[in-house]
């Protein structure tokens, strides 16, 4: 497990947090919300790395205990609903690569490596990885 991961991963619910605050008191967050909100960091980080013009798809010293989640999304895995159940074997084994690459060197790193890969497998890649890192947070307990 990378440092550098779980600081992310500490700056990615911090990001939530703060867009919790936003909302103002008194309003309940949807359910998804959390959900949204990672998936639209995750967007951001990938449009920094882009060249400018191009679309994406749609640091902290706090530790934080290793994962307790399995890094490997399953192709139609009994009560899941993900992206990777609709594309070929050959995506879901190179989308699950990089998911794996993310957690042990980094989301940052691993996002340079995807963004030079061809656009759909950019799309099911953010996808999948918005679920990992969302069931992730929600072990930690960075989220509810």
């Amino acid at each position: 497990m990378d440092a550098n991961f779980d600081a992310e991963l500490v700056a990615l619910s911090q990001a939530i947090a703060t867009e919790k605050i936003a909302i103002g008191p008194g309003h309940e967050p949807l359910p998804q919300a959390d959900k949204e909100q990672l998936r639209a960091a995750l967007t951001e980080k990938i449009q920094e790395l882009l060249p400018q013009g191009t679309p994406a798809t749609a640091t902290d010293d706090a530790t934080v205990p290793p994962p307790t989640t399995n890094t490997t999304v399953q192709k139609g895995q009994v009560g899941s609903k993900s992206y990777l159940d609709a594309v070929d074997d050959a995506t879901v084994a190179k989308v699950n690569a990089y998911i794996a690459q993310a957690f042990q060197n980094g989301i940052q790193s691993t996002l340079r490596a995807v963004i030079t890969e061809d656009p759909f497998i950019l799309d099911v890649f953010h996808d999948a990885l918005t679920d990992k890192l969302y069931a992730e947070l929600k072990t930690r307990g960075m989220v509810k």
